[in-house]
Protein backbone atom coordinates (compact mmCIF):
# COMPACT_ATOMS: atom_id res chain seq x y z
CA UNK A 1 0.00 0.00 0.00
CA UNK A 2 2.85 2.18 1.00
CA UNK A 3 4.68 1.57 -2.46
CA UNK A 4 1.39 2.71 -4.25
CA UNK A 5 1.31 5.98 -2.16
CA UNK A 6 4.63 6.65 -2.66
CA UNK A 7 4.80 6.46 -6.66
CA UNK A 8 1.11 8.52 -6.49
CA UNK A 9 3.38 10.96 -4.81
CA UNK A 10 6.10 10.96 -7.56
CA UNK A 11 3.63 10.96 -10.39
CA UNK A 12 2.01 14.04 -8.83
CA UNK A 13 5.15 16.00 -8.80
CA UNK A 14 6.36 14.79 -11.89
CA UNK A 15 2.96 15.82 -13.43
CA UNK A 16 3.52 19.10 -11.60
CA UNK A 17 7.19 19.61 -13.61
CA UNK A 18 6.07 18.98 -16.66
CA UNK A 19 3.31 21.87 -16.00
CA UNK A 20 5.80 24.53 -14.72
CA UNK A 21 8.42 23.02 -17.86
CA UNK A 22 5.69 23.77 -19.91
CA UNK A 23 5.09 27.38 -19.00
CA UNK A 24 8.87 27.96 -18.81
CA UNK A 25 9.00 26.67 -22.28
CA UNK A 26 6.54 29.13 -23.48
CA UNK A 27 8.22 31.92 -21.84
CA UNK A 28 11.32 30.74 -23.64
CA UNK A 29 9.40 31.18 -27.15
CA UNK A 30 8.32 34.80 -26.30
CA UNK A 31 11.93 35.91 -25.35
CA UNK A 32 13.11 33.90 -28.40
CA UNK A 33 11.31 36.29 -30.44
CA UNK A 34 11.70 39.48 -28.69
CA UNK A 35 15.55 38.48 -29.42
CA UNK A 36 14.60 37.96 -33.08
CA UNK A 37 12.98 41.56 -33.31
CA UNK A 38 16.03 43.08 -31.25
CA UNK A 39 18.36 41.37 -33.66
CA UNK A 40 20.40 44.03 -36.04
CA UNK A 41 20.34 41.69 -39.03
CA UNK A 42 17.56 39.16 -40.68
CA UNK A 43 18.91 36.00 -39.47
CA UNK A 44 17.11 33.59 -37.03
CA UNK A 45 19.67 31.16 -36.97
CA UNK A 46 22.62 32.00 -35.41
CA UNK A 47 25.26 28.96 -35.49
CA UNK A 48 27.85 30.54 -32.65
CA UNK A 49 24.91 31.74 -30.45
CA UNK A 50 23.43 27.92 -30.72
CA UNK A 51 27.18 26.88 -29.85
CA UNK A 52 27.67 28.87 -27.01
CA UNK A 53 24.33 27.32 -25.71
CA UNK A 54 24.88 23.79 -25.63
CA UNK A 55 28.78 24.65 -24.16
CA UNK A 56 27.05 25.80 -21.42
CA UNK A 57 24.34 23.26 -20.64
CA UNK A 58 27.20 20.53 -20.91
CA UNK A 59 29.43 22.52 -18.17
CA UNK A 60 26.33 22.99 -15.94
CA UNK A 61 24.45 19.18 -16.45
CA UNK A 62 24.94 17.51 -13.02
CA UNK A 63 22.91 14.36 -14.70
CA UNK A 64 21.21 11.76 -14.62
CA UNK A 65 21.24 13.16 -17.91
CA UNK A 66 23.90 12.54 -20.10
CA UNK A 67 25.38 15.71 -22.21
CA UNK A 68 24.39 13.86 -25.28
CA UNK A 69 20.80 13.91 -24.07
CA UNK A 70 20.66 16.98 -22.96
CA UNK A 71 21.72 18.69 -26.23
CA UNK A 72 19.42 16.37 -28.54
CA UNK A 73 16.24 17.71 -25.59
CA UNK A 74 17.66 21.52 -26.11
CA UNK A 75 18.38 21.40 -29.86
CA UNK A 76 14.16 20.38 -30.34
CA UNK A 77 13.41 23.30 -28.22
CA UNK A 78 15.58 25.79 -29.61
CA UNK A 79 14.00 24.67 -33.26
CA UNK A 80 10.47 24.59 -32.03
CA UNK A 81 11.18 28.46 -30.76
CA UNK A 82 13.31 29.42 -34.10
CA UNK A 83 9.82 28.14 -35.80
CA UNK A 84 7.82 30.08 -33.78
CA UNK A 85 9.49 33.09 -35.60
CA UNK A 86 9.95 31.28 -38.89
CA UNK A 87 10.44 27.81 -39.93
CA UNK A 88 13.83 27.40 -41.62
CA UNK A 89 14.28 25.85 -45.20
CA UNK A 90 17.32 23.13 -45.10
CA UNK A 91 17.71 21.38 -48.91
CA UNK A 92 20.04 18.37 -48.32
CA UNK A 93 20.83 15.59 -51.02
CA UNK A 94 17.90 13.25 -51.08
CA UNK A 95 15.44 11.25 -51.30
CA UNK A 96 13.98 11.49 -47.73
CA UNK A 97 15.74 8.83 -45.32
CA UNK A 98 19.60 9.58 -46.26
CA UNK A 99 22.27 9.74 -43.73
CA UNK A 100 21.99 13.82 -44.94
CA UNK A 101 18.36 13.52 -43.70
CA UNK A 102 19.27 12.61 -40.52
CA UNK A 103 22.27 15.51 -40.24
CA UNK A 104 19.62 18.13 -41.14
CA UNK A 105 18.09 17.12 -37.90
CA UNK A 106 21.25 16.48 -35.96
CA UNK A 107 21.66 20.24 -37.09
CA UNK A 108 18.62 22.26 -37.08
CA UNK A 109 16.02 20.17 -35.25
CA UNK A 110 12.82 18.94 -36.68
CA UNK A 111 11.16 22.40 -36.76
CA UNK A 112 12.22 22.93 -40.37
CA UNK A 113 10.97 22.45 -43.88
CA UNK A 114 13.07 19.90 -45.59
CA UNK A 115 13.78 19.97 -48.69
CA UNK A 116 15.12 17.14 -50.42
CA UNK A 117 17.63 17.10 -53.82
CA UNK A 118 18.39 15.07 -56.01
CA UNK A 119 22.59 15.70 -56.32
CA UNK A 120 25.30 17.60 -53.99
CA UNK A 121 25.67 20.11 -56.40
CA UNK A 122 21.49 21.02 -56.27
CA UNK A 123 22.11 21.86 -52.98
CA UNK A 124 24.57 24.61 -53.54
CA UNK A 125 22.27 25.65 -56.04
CA UNK A 126 19.23 26.10 -53.77
CA UNK A 127 21.44 27.73 -51.48
CA UNK A 128 22.83 30.20 -54.00
CA UNK A 129 19.53 30.92 -55.49
CA UNK A 130 17.98 31.75 -51.93
CA UNK A 131 15.16 29.30 -52.47
CA UNK A 132 16.92 27.42 -49.27
CA UNK A 133 17.94 29.07 -46.19
CA UNK A 134 20.42 26.49 -45.73
CA UNK A 135 22.19 23.29 -46.51
CA UNK A 136 23.49 20.13 -45.63
CA UNK A 137 26.45 18.65 -47.21
CA UNK A 138 29.18 15.70 -46.93
CA UNK A 139 32.28 16.43 -47.09
CA UNK A 140 34.31 13.62 -45.84
CA UNK A 141 34.15 9.47 -44.38
CA UNK A 142 36.44 8.48 -42.40
CA UNK A 143 37.40 5.45 -44.16
CA UNK A 144 36.89 6.48 -47.98
CA UNK A 145 37.94 10.10 -47.26
CA UNK A 146 36.57 13.13 -48.76
CA UNK A 147 33.66 13.44 -51.02
CA UNK A 148 35.28 15.24 -54.33
CA UNK A 149 31.86 16.85 -55.71
CA UNK A 150 31.53 18.72 -52.31
CA UNK A 151 35.07 19.89 -52.56
CA UNK A 152 34.17 21.20 -56.19
CA UNK A 153 31.24 22.61 -55.38
CA UNK A 154 32.97 24.59 -52.53
CA UNK A 155 35.54 25.83 -55.21
CA UNK A 156 33.20 27.04 -57.18
CA UNK A 157 30.29 28.03 -55.83
CA UNK A 158 30.05 31.58 -53.15
CA UNK A 159 28.13 29.78 -50.24
CA UNK A 160 30.13 29.91 -46.59
CA UNK A 161 30.45 26.50 -44.56
CA UNK A 162 28.45 27.72 -41.50
CA UNK A 163 28.94 24.31 -39.14
CA UNK A 164 29.64 21.13 -39.41
CA UNK A 165 28.50 17.54 -38.08
CA UNK A 166 29.90 14.36 -37.02
CA UNK A 167 27.81 11.03 -37.58
CA UNK A 168 28.80 7.53 -37.54
CA UNK A 169 27.51 5.56 -39.80
CA UNK A 170 25.74 2.52 -39.22
CA UNK A 171 25.00 0.33 -42.59
CA UNK A 172 22.19 -2.11 -42.62
CA UNK A 173 21.29 -4.68 -45.53
CA UNK A 174 17.40 -4.16 -46.08
CA UNK A 175 15.07 -5.58 -47.98
CA UNK A 176 11.24 -6.70 -48.38
CA UNK A 177 11.73 -9.59 -46.34
CA UNK A 178 14.66 -11.33 -44.01
CA UNK A 179 16.17 -13.67 -46.55
CA UNK A 180 19.52 -13.16 -47.70
CA UNK A 181 20.37 -12.83 -51.20
CA UNK A 182 20.49 -14.93 -53.98
CA UNK A 183 22.74 -15.30 -57.30
CA UNK A 184 19.76 -13.56 -59.26
CA UNK A 185 19.08 -10.45 -56.60
CA UNK A 186 20.70 -7.40 -56.92
CA UNK A 187 22.30 -4.77 -54.06
CA UNK A 188 21.70 -0.96 -54.46
CA UNK A 189 23.86 1.99 -52.45
CA UNK A 190 25.69 4.88 -52.79
CA UNK A 191 29.13 3.89 -54.22
CA UNK A 192 30.73 5.07 -51.21
CA UNK A 193 28.64 2.90 -49.04
CA UNK A 194 29.79 -0.23 -51.46
CA UNK A 195 33.12 0.69 -50.58
CA UNK A 196 32.55 1.35 -46.41
CA UNK A 197 30.86 -2.41 -46.87
CA UNK A 198 33.35 -4.20 -49.46
CA UNK A 199 34.82 -7.05 -46.68
CA UNK A 200 31.31 -7.90 -45.72
CA UNK A 201 29.83 -7.72 -49.22
CA UNK A 202 32.96 -9.76 -50.80
CA UNK A 203 32.39 -12.13 -47.47
CA UNK A 204 28.29 -13.00 -47.79
CA UNK A 205 27.36 -12.07 -50.95
CA UNK A 206 30.40 -12.13 -53.64
CA UNK A 207 28.07 -13.14 -56.79
CA UNK A 208 25.51 -11.28 -56.19
CA UNK A 209 25.35 -7.79 -58.81
CA UNK A 210 25.88 -4.55 -56.90
CA UNK A 211 24.23 -1.55 -58.77
CA UNK A 212 25.47 2.09 -58.00
CA UNK A 213 22.66 4.86 -57.48
CA UNK A 214 22.43 8.21 -56.33
CA UNK A 215 21.56 7.79 -52.92
CA UNK A 216 21.16 4.74 -50.22
CA UNK A 217 17.77 6.51 -49.86
CA UNK A 218 16.93 5.58 -53.50
CA UNK A 219 18.39 2.41 -53.23
CA UNK A 220 15.85 1.60 -50.54
CA UNK A 221 13.06 3.11 -52.26
CA UNK A 222 14.51 0.47 -55.52
CA UNK A 223 14.03 -2.29 -52.63
CA UNK A 224 10.78 -1.48 -51.47
CA UNK A 225 9.02 -1.96 -55.01
CA UNK A 226 10.91 -5.40 -56.21
CA UNK A 227 11.81 -7.99 -54.20
CA UNK A 228 14.54 -8.99 -55.82
CA UNK A 229 16.35 -5.86 -55.06
CA UNK A 230 17.85 -5.04 -51.27
CA UNK A 231 19.40 -1.61 -50.03
CA UNK A 232 22.13 -0.88 -48.19
CA UNK A 233 21.13 1.81 -46.42
CA UNK A 234 20.42 3.43 -42.31
CA UNK A 235 17.76 2.32 -40.30
CA UNK A 236 15.55 5.89 -40.93
CA UNK A 237 15.32 4.50 -44.43
CA UNK A 238 14.02 1.39 -43.01
CA UNK A 239 11.09 3.01 -41.59
CA UNK A 240 11.00 5.27 -43.65
CA UNK A 241 10.08 2.70 -47.51
CA UNK A 242 8.81 -0.23 -44.73
CA UNK A 243 11.85 -2.25 -45.25
CA UNK A 244 13.14 -5.47 -42.96
CA UNK A 245 16.58 -5.15 -41.89
CA UNK A 246 18.38 -8.56 -43.01
CA UNK A 247 21.54 -7.48 -40.93
CA UNK A 248 22.69 -4.38 -39.33
CA UNK A 249 26.23 -2.52 -38.83
CA UNK A 250 27.94 -4.26 -42.14
CA UNK A 251 30.44 -1.59 -42.44
CA UNK A 252 34.05 -2.50 -42.31
CA UNK A 253 34.82 -0.29 -39.62
CA UNK A 254 32.83 0.47 -36.35
CA UNK A 255 33.88 3.66 -36.00
CA UNK A 256 33.10 4.65 -39.49
CA UNK A 257 32.13 8.51 -39.33
CA UNK A 258 30.80 11.13 -41.72
CA UNK A 259 31.54 14.40 -41.36
CA UNK A 260 28.65 16.72 -42.50
CA UNK A 261 28.69 20.48 -43.14
CA UNK A 262 26.04 23.38 -43.23
CA UNK A 263 26.12 25.86 -45.87
CA UNK A 264 24.34 29.33 -45.96
CA UNK A 265 25.21 32.71 -47.02
CA UNK A 266 26.04 33.94 -43.33
CA UNK A 267 29.21 34.68 -42.06
CA UNK A 268 29.54 33.04 -38.46
CA UNK A 269 31.37 34.92 -35.90
CA UNK A 270 33.95 33.45 -33.30
CA UNK A 271 32.74 31.61 -29.86
CA UNK A 272 36.17 30.38 -29.28
CA UNK A 273 35.43 26.74 -30.21
CA UNK A 274 36.17 27.46 -33.85
CA UNK A 275 37.45 26.10 -37.04
CA UNK A 276 38.20 27.80 -39.99
CA UNK A 277 38.48 25.94 -43.95
CA UNK A 278 40.40 27.68 -46.86
CA UNK A 279 41.33 26.81 -50.26
CA UNK A 280 44.51 27.63 -51.85
CA UNK A 281 45.46 27.54 -55.68
CA UNK A 282 49.05 26.64 -56.73
CA UNK A 283 51.66 26.72 -59.09
CA UNK A 284 52.62 23.84 -60.93
CA UNK A 285 56.54 24.43 -59.41
CA UNK A 286 58.87 23.12 -56.28
CA UNK A 287 58.50 23.72 -53.13
CA UNK A 288 54.53 25.04 -53.88
CA UNK A 289 52.78 23.36 -51.20
CA UNK A 290 55.93 24.13 -48.76
CA UNK A 291 55.15 27.64 -49.40
CA UNK A 292 51.48 27.39 -48.43
CA UNK A 293 52.20 25.09 -45.07
CA UNK A 294 54.98 27.53 -43.98
CA UNK A 295 52.40 30.61 -43.01
CA UNK A 296 50.53 27.80 -40.75
CA UNK A 297 52.97 26.43 -39.41
CA UNK A 298 54.71 29.98 -38.34
CA UNK A 299 51.51 30.85 -36.51
CA UNK A 300 51.29 28.18 -34.75
CA UNK A 301 47.93 26.93 -36.25
CA UNK A 302 46.92 23.45 -35.61
CA UNK A 303 46.03 22.19 -39.25
CA UNK A 304 43.24 19.25 -38.88
CA UNK A 305 42.59 18.31 -42.17
CA UNK A 306 44.22 18.32 -45.64
CA UNK A 307 42.87 17.49 -49.04
CA UNK A 308 43.39 18.45 -52.54
CA UNK A 309 41.57 18.51 -55.85
CA UNK A 310 42.94 19.42 -59.68
CA UNK A 311 42.02 23.17 -60.30
CA UNK A 312 40.47 22.99 -63.07
CA UNK A 313 42.11 26.22 -64.79
CA UNK A 314 45.40 25.03 -65.39
CA UNK A 315 46.58 21.53 -66.23
CA UNK A 316 48.45 19.74 -63.52
CA UNK A 317 47.76 22.90 -61.20
CA UNK A 318 46.05 21.72 -58.13
CA UNK A 319 43.97 23.20 -55.16
CA UNK A 320 44.26 22.45 -51.73
CA UNK A 321 41.42 22.50 -49.04
CA UNK A 322 42.69 23.46 -45.19
CA UNK A 323 41.02 22.97 -42.19
CA UNK A 324 42.59 24.16 -38.67
CA UNK A 325 41.39 25.58 -35.26
CA UNK A 326 40.55 29.20 -35.33
CA UNK A 327 38.50 31.72 -36.05
CA UNK A 328 39.33 33.94 -38.90
CA UNK A 329 38.78 37.19 -37.32
CA UNK A 330 41.61 35.95 -34.63
CA UNK A 331 44.85 37.63 -34.47
CA UNK A 332 46.66 34.67 -35.71
CA UNK A 333 44.58 33.54 -38.50
CA UNK A 334 44.40 37.29 -40.29
CA UNK A 335 48.38 36.66 -40.21
CA UNK A 336 48.36 34.06 -41.13
CA UNK A 337 46.08 34.83 -44.18
CA UNK A 338 47.93 37.90 -44.85
CA UNK A 339 50.95 36.29 -45.05
CA UNK A 340 49.92 33.97 -47.92
CA UNK A 341 48.33 36.69 -50.34
CA UNK A 342 51.89 38.52 -49.64
CA UNK A 343 53.22 35.40 -51.10
CA UNK A 344 50.92 35.58 -54.05
CA UNK A 345 48.83 32.71 -53.18
CA UNK A 346 45.33 32.63 -54.08
CA UNK A 347 43.15 32.13 -51.33
CA UNK A 348 39.62 31.40 -50.81
CA UNK A 349 38.21 31.65 -47.12
CA UNK A 350 35.01 28.76 -46.88
CA UNK A 351 33.92 29.73 -43.62
CA UNK A 352 34.87 30.28 -40.24
CA UNK A 353 32.03 27.67 -37.80
CA UNK A 354 32.37 26.37 -34.69
CA UNK A 355 33.73 23.17 -34.34
CA UNK A 356 31.45 19.85 -34.29
CA UNK A 357 30.06 18.61 -30.49
CA UNK A 358 32.39 16.13 -29.45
Amino acid sequence: MSTNKELEQVRKEIDELDIQLLALLNRRSELAQKAGKAKDDASIYRPEREATIYLKLKENNQGPLEDQQVIHIFKEIISSCRAAEEKLDISFLGPEGTYSDTAVKAQFGSSVNKSPTETIEDVFKEVEEKKSHYGIVPIENSTEGPINITLDCLASYKSNICGEIEMKIHHSLMGLNKALPKEDFEIHAHEQTFAQCRVWLDSYCPTVRRVVVSSNAQAALDASTEEKVLAIAGSLAAEQYGLDIIKTNIEDYANNTTRFISIGAQEVEATGIDKTSIMITTKNEPGALYKALKPIQQNNLNLTHITYRPSKIDKWNYSFFFDFEGHKEDKRVKSMLEELEAINIDVKVLGSYPKAEG
